[in-house]
């Protein structure tokens, strides 16, 4: 803008008198708190305390006193309170506390400066003002300069703000901008423009806004992503009570750098030692403006596909160069407004860098829903499926089943902690978060067997103690309830018991209460061995409600009575059953027809590929594939062998305990004590325990074991079979060679 364009535009400028009143009633009250003559004698408790907001610190920063300075951090006021009502300066590596005699020298010395820097203002000798060394930051000495010496600067304090109105004045014809402090470069704005119309005639607090107005950008709304995983650490929520977004990304206070100009601090984050996908990060960070839009997000691969998960959705409440703060332990951070608006992306988990701006406008409408009206059909698609919600895992013995129990319930629960735990490969941390879902009642494990019934899972009668009998909840009831009372919309819940929470859901469903499951926590009901329980008589009736379209919410929702307590009862879509089936036991045709139609199947066969060969002697992939193969021909391929068997072998010795107690003991089962089959299965059946068989036989001559009082037919001779004592390394080859 040339100087012929701000001086017409000033012409044309006008401002209520009641923004200008509210300004310099800002001022006044300030002053009359803390006056220019008292400022040498304040005590640092007035400076500065903890849980105060009379201090001269919460004046200067958060009552609306002209121009804001909010940003950075408690350091730039030289000495600052701590949350644990010690003092510092500094910040981060650079913290120090500050006791005794050297916080007394301390505060001194930021006493003085303060008092100095004004004097030198009044006295009209700015040029000699030198802020250097000085705790205190420049933009703090600004605004109390414009406090106490009104009539040498205005309120605009940002540097990124009075450097464009300095070159437009012509300024940098005199004063290297760069490194001059925007104490100076105030000054000389507010000089150059008191020299002409109509500016001359114009107060300071109208100047200021006049300015602002015309220098301070609004930029057009923008999208950004920003991940929230430290490492294996998820800081979403951390980011959403804080009403935070952040980067720990280079380690380092950027807050005096935000006084430069946008293309020195990128030229500063360049300059960095890191890696560059963390310079971008903190580049595309210090980007974010005021009113952008944000989301919190994680990508990962689902079936194959890619994902991205949004956990909030929010809005930037402050540009960095006043919202800005770092955080020892969160890194770079700005205030954010958040909505909690968690939805599951199909095909957008190419968002991978920490921070990213969306462009794409199909992606912003997907991401952030920015039509102003969304259909429910919409709203359904974009929200997170529930997917099937009863699953039958089958499969032999030894395939996984129970191991894959772990890794199905936290894909359902939490996928994004899933995929982070599953890419670590940590085994024992995935179990851990299993076992906190079960401890917080989100998962409920139950075995069915011949003797279980419908007391046991749904509901029953119990003792009271007294000759009464009273309604028992079981596994299902008791899940389903957690289910429902967490779609129920309340503010500050307080039920902190299940029968609390129980009551709170049985009044919803006989009142017609809505519910809304978009946001709920999801809940399982894991049942091992389901196909050995009398399926018919553990579910009764409740067998119609496991359809789809009975659920809460669903086309054919239904809602029954129970039978002893006739309490109301349906079943949500955010409650999953999982049950593991060993085919070994019974095959799938042989289940409750009811069962199949309701459960969707995952066959689970034995995998030989993911067998390590951690033995030189014993290919333990061929051995199983082979045995399976026979078994396969033999019997059928529901009793082959599991390849769990056979994972953290490392040992002949372990081989040997493996076969001795699980495999051969499992092959007795599946032939009956058909020995000729079992020999058959392992490679041959040698005919002393010399041969390479891990199966031998002895003929026995009954004649010779009962004598002539014996009498038989035949030959008189029959077979046993033994299994060697001590197998050895040929004997398993024989297996598969």
């Amino acid at each position: 803008m040339t100087l012929h364009e701000l001086m017409e535009k000033a012409k044309q400028y006008t401002v209520s008198d009641e923004q200008l009143q509210s300004d310099q009633a800002g001022r006044d009250s300030f002053l009359a708190r803390f006056p220019l003559e008292r400022l040498e004698s304040m005590k640092i408790e007035e400076y500065a305390r903890s849980n105060s907001k009379d201090t001269f610190v919460y004046w200067l920063e958060r009552k609306q006193i002209l121009a804001g300075i909010g940003g950075g951090n408690s350091s730039k006021f030289g000495i600052y309170c701590g949350k644990d009502g010690r003092y510092y300066k500094g910040v981060g590596n650079k913290k120090t506390l500050l006791e005794g005699d050297e916080l007394t020298r301390e505060f001194e010395g930021v006493k003085k400066k303060i008092v100095s820097v004004i004097r030198l203002a009044k006295e009209n000798r700015i040029d000699e003002i030198d802020t250097t060394d000085s705790l205190v930051w420049d933009m703090v000495l600004l605004k109390l300069l414009n406090i106490y010496v009104p009539e040498r600067f205005f309120n605009i304090y940002s540097k990124a703000v009075l450097v464009p109105i300095a070159r437009d004045l012509q300024l940098d014809e005199e004063l290297p901008l760069r490194e001059t402090n925007i104490i100076v470069i105030n000054a000389k704005i507010r000089k150059k423009l008191q020299e002409l119309e109509p500016f001359s005639s114009w107060d300071v607090l109208t100047l200021g806004r006049f300015l602002w107005d015309h220098y301070h950008v609004d930029q057009a709304e923008r999208y950004w992503l920003v991940g929230y995983s430290y490492g294996d650490i998820n800081h979403s929520q951390t980011f959403i009570d804080k009403g935070i977004i952040a980067t720990n990304y280079l380690s380092r206070d950027f807050s005096k750098e935000l006084e430069n100009e946008p293309e020195q601090l990128q030229q500063l984050i360049d300059a960095e030692h890191a890696e560059d996908k963390e310079k971008k990060a903190v580049k595309a960070f210090f980007n974010i403006r005021k009113g952008d839009r944000v989301a919190l997000k994680a990508t990962y691969t689902k079936n194959g596909q890619s994902m991205l998960r949004i956990r909030a959705i929010g809005i930037v409440r402050e540009d960095p160069v006043d919202g800005y703060q770092y955080d020892d332990e969160l890194g770079h951070t700005l205030p954010v407004e958040w909505t909690l608006e968690e939805r599951e992306l199909p095909g957008l988990g190419s968002y991978r860098r920490t921070i990213e701006q969306v462009k794409k406008d199909e992606h912003i409408r997907m991401i952030f829903q920015t039509e102003e009206e969304s259909s429910p059909a919409q709203s359904k698609r974009v929200n997170r499926p529930f997917g099937d919600r009863n699953i039958i895992l089958y499969g032999p013995p030894g395939t996984g089943k129970t191991y894959h129990i772990v890794n199905k319930a936290l894909e359902i629960v939490d996928a994004e902690v899933y995929e982070e735990l599953s890419k670590l490969g940590n085994r024992s941390k995935m179990k851990d978060a299993f076992n906190q879902l079960i401890q917080k009642n989100q998962i409920f494990f139950t075995t069915f067997h011949q003797s279980y019934a419908y007391e046991d899972f749904v509901e029953g009668l119990r003792s009271d103690g007294n000759g009464n009998f009273v309604p028992d909840d079981g596994v299902l009831k008791r899940a389903a309830i957690e289910a429902l009372y967490s779609g129920l919309k309340q503010e500050g819940k307080k039920e902190t018991t299940y029968e609390e929470r129980k009551r709170v859901v049985q009044a919803a469903l006989q009142n017609g209460t809505p519910f809304s499951f978009e946001h709920a926590e999801r809940f399982i009901v894991v049942i091992d061995e389901i196909n050995r329980g009398n399926i018919s008589k553990i579910f009764g009736e409740l067998i119609t409600l496991l359809e789809e379209d009975k659920r809460v919410h669903e086309e054919n929702q239904t809602i029954v009575t129970l039978p002893y307590s006739r309490e109301k009862f349906v079943l949500p879509p955010n409650l999953y059953l999982i049950g593991t089936m060993n085919t070994a036991d019974r095959s799938i045709a042989l289940l409750d027809t009811a069962l199949r139609r309701r459960f969707s199947f995952e066959e689970m066969m034995p995998k030989p590929e993911l067998l390590e060969n951690l033995l030189d002697e014993v290919q333990l992939d061929s051995l199983l594939r082979v045995m399976n193969e026979r078994i396969s021909y033999l019997l059928d391929r529901d009793h082959t062998i599991g390849h769990a068997f056979f994972i953290g072998i490392r040992t002949l010795d372990d081989l040997h305990r493996v076969f001795k107690k699980k495999i051969i003991p499992l092959l007795q089962e599946y032939f009956y004590d058909d020995w000729e089959k079992i020999g058959l299965v392992l490679g041959g059946i040698g005919k002393s325990e010399h041969d390479p068989y891990i199966v031998y036989q002895k003929s026995i001559d009954a004649q010779k074991l009962f004598g002539d009082a014996y009498v038989m037919s035949g030959s008189g001779k029959s077979r046993q079979f033994f299994i060697k004592k001590d197998i050895a390394v040929e004997d398993y080859r024989s297996i598969y060679e």
